[in-house]
């Protein structure tokens, strides 16, 4: 697709993504964005998309990414602009730019328990993000990567009982 791979869309709601193999689309492997809730994204392999693999957008809110494997992607997983209240937990994800990144006003999103492997950023908050928890997840770096980075203008966000390994070890 020139596009998105899988696209529910404005006020999607109460639905799940499971057992896809997304690839190859132009833009993101699967997004959901405008007033999205209720969305359990899981067990589905996404991968060379040209951007993102998983996003939640733009107001997604009490959904879950889970037991996904996603890989090769600019951002593997992003929570992002005003995404709430959501759950990140159980996937695998590697060589991206980004593993996981919370961006634009995403607050109070729980992500844990990922396994994230030779990413250039491991996890990322960026500006605005705020009251986020990142505890137990497993991000494997190599001397060029970094395990976890957060923008100075963020706020409340907190990290509990993560490893970062070296991927030489």
């Amino acid at each position: 697709n020139i596009h998105y791979g899988l696209d529910p869309h404005t006020g999607t709601h109460d639905m799940i993504i499971r057992n896809n193999t997304v690839y190859g689309n132009g833009a993101i492997g699967i997004i959901c964005s405008l007033d999205c809730y209720n969305i359990i994204i899981e067990d589905n392999e996404v991968y060379n998309n040209f951007g993102y693999g998983i996003m939640f957008s733009r107001n997604m809110y009490d959904s879950v990414a889970r037991n996904n494997y996603v890989y090769n992607q600019t951002n593997c997983i992003s929570v992002n602009t005003q995404s709430h209240n959501n759950e990140v937990y159980n996937n695998r994800v590697s060589e991206c730019k980004n593993g996981i990144d919370l961006r634009n006003g995403a607050y109070n999103n729980d992500i844990h328990h990922n396994i994230i492997i030779e990413s250039g950023n491991g996890i990322i908050v960026h500006s605005g993000a705020s009251s986020n928890t990142f505890h137990y997840n497993t991000i494997i770096i190599n001397l060029k990567e970094i395990g976890i980075s957060v923008n100075p203008d963020t706020k409340d966000n907190r990290f509990d009982n993560n490893q970062m390994i070296d991927s030489k070890l």
